[in-house]
């Protein structure tokens, strides 16, 4: 899926430049490049093949690393010490 600058700039500052499950500093510059150092990718905090939304308020930084091994995962799922079963808000968690 293409994002506009304007969507991968509000993605990257919704988490203040982290990523949103494990926390380490993404480069801004490497979105979308795998293999590079800091790469991350626009993630659907709800999948869409799960229902999820492709609107913004459902957009949150992913790493790659993060972003594979969530895949289509609820994040309550992918995380359950950190995610309640069912909230839907990532607002919840930045």
């Amino acid at each position: 899926m293409a994002y506009s600058d304007e969507d991968i700039n509000w993605a990257h500052d919704r988490a203040d430049g982290h990523c949103f499950y494990c926390g380490i500093r993404l480069s801004f510059k490497n979105y979308g490049i795998v293999g590079a150092h800091a790469a991350w990718e626009i993630d659907h905090f709800i999948p869409l093949s799960r229902g999820g939304p492709d609107q913004p308020y459902n957009w949150v930084p992913a790493c790659v690393d993060c972003n594979t091994r969530k895949s289509d995962l609820f994040p309550w799922e992918f995380d359950p010490l950190r995610f309640e079963e069912d909230d839907r808000d990532p607002d919840n968690y930045v």
